[in-house]
């Protein structure tokens, strides 16, 4: 299906749109790391005129945030709200893809288990990717989605518990109890991430996710397609005698460190434009602020430097 008339049907159907971000490396002690991918998901908009009061929480919130965001220059909600940015630039760009879907505008599972008897009208979720930067993302998809659901339950349930300590904080007048509301925020946006992880592991269990290839992606992979990074000279791999008092090596099962030699990115930030024309999204979308973000991160953990700390 080419990408401009899935962009045009995106109204009424949900689309999951894979953009590569590197591909499988050799790490330092031999190991293949694994690929990172960006995941954007677009659902159809929600048309109903009834709003949830959870919905209505968010907006209020969203809007509060905004207007920090509009204060002058060196004003406390200024440097609050550019702080606030920063941290959010912190997440790792897998939670914040996961939080951006809303499983109730995407398609239900009951209508793909009541049609399981007419493969003909069985509701699809196409998965769209460039074939020449990756095989088919089914596979990563499916072990991205069960290695953050856990991951998120137990985020959701530690920030929600945490949140009740900074009560104190309320105490000091004029300025607002900023610690309660970033443990509210961090377990809210976990449930958000842990729920669409379920929605989707539900839709890959029924096979209702289905890989698409798309030559207009391809086509920019190939334009905007970066140069390699510079892989470590001799001397760099060559380790240096141990000394008495050195550390052990870490042993095989133990993590494997960030940085891999030899890795790339395979896209840059110049093609987020001609992507986000190419793909037809909505003009709300968080498109193009979500994949600079992804793709400075992932130059980040090629680099070794990615921040590690699950906020």
């Amino acid at each position: 299906m080419p990408v401009r008339r899935g962009a045009r049907n995106a109204t009424r159907s949900m689309r999951i749109i894979a953009l590569p971000l590197t591909p499988p490396a050799r790490m330092g002690n031999g190991k293949t790391a694994e690929h990172l991918t960006y995941y954007h998901f677009v659902t159809p908009p929600d048309n109903l005129k009834t709003t949830s009061w959870s919905k209505w929480v968010v907006a209020k919130a969203s809007d509060l945030w905004a207007g920090f965001g509009k204060a002058p220059e060196g004003h406390w909600k200024r440097r609050s709200f550019l702080y606030g940015e920063r941290l959010i630039d912190r997440l790792e760009f897998e939670e914040l893809a996961l939080k951006s879907l809303d499983p109730s505008l995407g398609p239900k599972l009951s209508n793909i288990v009541h049609h399981s008897e007419k493969e003909e009208a069985l509701p699809v979720v196409p998965l769209i990717y460039p074939p020449s930067a990756c095989a088919s993302p089914l596979p990563h998809l499916q072990t991205l989605v069960e290695k953050r659901a856990p991951r998120h339950k137990k985020g959701f349930w530690f920030w929600l518990a945490v949140s009740p300590l900074t009560a104190p904080f309320a105490l000091i007048p004029i300025i607002p109890n900023f610690p309660f509301f970033f443990c509210v925020w961090r377990s809210w946006s976990h449930y958000r991430a842990y729920k669409a992880s379920q929605y989707l592991h539900a839709f890959l269990d029924k096979g209702a996710i289905v890989p698409e290839t798309s030559a207009a992606l391809d086509a920019i992979y190939a334009k905007y397609a970066p140069g390699p990074l510079p892989a470590p000279s001799p001397s760099a791999e060559k380790a240096p005698p141990p000394s008495e008092h050195a550390s052990p090596p870490p042993r095989e099962e133990e993590e494997v460190p960030a940085g891999a030699y030899g890795a790339r990115l395979l896209l840059t930030k110049e093609a987020v434009p001609e992507l986000e024309r190419t793909l037809g999204l909505p003009e709300d979308s968080t498109f193009a602020a979500d994949v600079y973000r992804a793709i400075e991160q992932a130059r980040l953990r090629l680099e070794g430097k990615g921040n590690k700390e699950d906020m």
